[in-house]
Parts: structure tokens; sequence; C-alpha cells
């Protein structure tokens, strides 16, 4: 009898310590799990800036399951001197020809919308610019189409999930959308713009309607079928620069060449 109790009790305790054993292990694996999860949900962004001359660069973790900054490396105090004050800071960007996919993001970066449509005529060569209204349109909060072979597409959702088809403008010299609409404003979050190769074009986003507030650029240059921006959230807008707001869900207006 004495011989049978022992028994259970080493077969109780065997199993109590293979289940404590296998719980750790599940225990284990879960936490290697969630770590993997995290690291595939990051991405670090690269921008190298060039403010009138004076360039630096800033490496920045970002999160994109949460939207959260997690770390910032880098010239970090020199873009806190230039881009911390929001009502101060610069208000256009511009990105020449940018790499979808790639996290290593150039951008040039200017204190108003007029020095970023000059820097424009000076790298897309031959850019209309306002120029291609006829007279007299080409004030505020007017929206007109000038026909030709640009096409220019718009997403709710980053990586050109669902259209919003309300913004789409196809055949187009030139455009002007003053009001993107209720349904679509600060709705924004993936673009794609085509042409023939022997073309360029630009595409300008406005923060706010009647081409106002701050405004993002994005130039296609012959050779290419025009290019595609999968994620504004790389594409950082005010505040401190790398984490407070950015172009996501910001447009409420738009323009767009193709020559």
């Amino acid at each position: 009898m004495k011989k049978q109790n022992f028994l259970w009790i080493a077969v109780m305790c065997f199993t109590l310590l293979f289940s404590c054993q296998s719980e750790d292990i599940i225990e284990n694996e879960s936490k290697k799990e969630v770590v993997k999860l995290a690291k595939e949900s990051t991405v670090t962004i690269n921008h190298t800036y060039d403010y009138y001359g004076k360039q630096f660069k800033v490496a920045y973790v970002y999160d994109e399951e949460s939207g959260e900054v997690l770390k910032a490396d880098g010239d970090v105090e020199l873009a806190q001197e230039i881009f911390g004050d929001e009502e101060k800071a610069p208000k256009s960007l511009f990105f020449n020809n940018p790499e979808e996919g790639s996290t290593d993001i150039e951008v040039k970066v200017f204190d108003n919308g007029e020095d970023l449509k000059e820097y424009t005529s000076k790298v897309a060569e031959g850019f209309p610019g306002d120029e291609a209204s006829t007279e007299g349109k080409s004030s505020k909060c007017n929206s007109y189409d000038v026909y030709g072979s640009g096409n220019f597409y718009f997403y709710k959702h980053a990586y050109y999930n669902t259209e919003m088809t309300g913004m789409r403008r196809q055949n187009r010299y030139y455009y002007r959308d003053h009001w993107v609409g209720s349904g679509n404003n600060d709705q924004l979050s993936s673009l794609k713009i085509r042409k023939p190769t022997y073309r360029r074009q630009v595409v300008y986003l406005y923060q706010h309607s009647c081409y106002g507030g701050k405004v993002i650029g994005f130039y296609s240059p012959t050779g290419y079928i025009g290019l595609n921006v999968g994620n504004l959230k790389w594409y950082t807008m005010s505040g401190w620069w790398w984490w407070k707001k950015s172009w996501n869900d910001q447009v409420s207006s738009t323009s767009g060449w193709a020559w």
C-alpha cells in the first residue's frame, strides 16, 4: 500500500513539474511572438533634409500599428531648432521622384508655397505652374480642368486601399480641386500619379481648402510612368517634425500637372 502511495505521489509530482515547464515554454514562446510582431510592425524612416542649403538628417523608428514614434536619432537638436515651433516652422516640402517603399527619403524644405513653386520650376523643366490656367481662373477657391495625359488617383487608406473616386482626375494637363468634398476631407493616406514616360508630372497636396495651409509636392520626371506614395504617415508635417503630425489624413485640396 505504501509503495502504491509513493508511486502515485511520484506521478503527481512529475505531472505537476511537466505542466509548469510546459506553461513556462508556452509563456516564453508567447513573449517571443509578441517581440517578433512588435519588430515586424516597426519601420525606421531616414529623412535627409535640405533647408535652403542647410542639410541635416533625422532617423526615427515608427510603429505602424500604434502610430507612435519609438525613437529618434541624428541631428535632433537642429531639427528641433528649425521645426520645433509649429507657427514659425517651414510650410512646404518637395519630394523629387521618391522611390516606392524606400525608407530613405530626401526632403527639400521651404518656408512658403512661393519658394516651393519657384524650386519646382527649376527642377521640373517647363513646369507650367498656375499659368496653365486660363486668365482669371487662378484665383483662390476655383476648381477647373485642362485636359491632357496625366492621371491622379487618391486613396483613403495606406498602400492604395479604398480609392476616393471623387478626387480622381484622369487625362489632365492641369487641374485644380479647391475642395475634396466633405466625404474625402482629411482622409487621404496614399496616392498614385501616372503619365506617358516622355512627360513630366507634379502633384501638390494642401492642408486646407482653397490651397491653404501647408503644402507638399511630388515630382515624377521623364523616363518614368509616374510614382506611388504608399503611406503619408512616412511624410511628416509639423511640430516636432518626426512625431507630432504626419501628412496622413490632412489633405483638403489638391492640384496637379502633366506636361
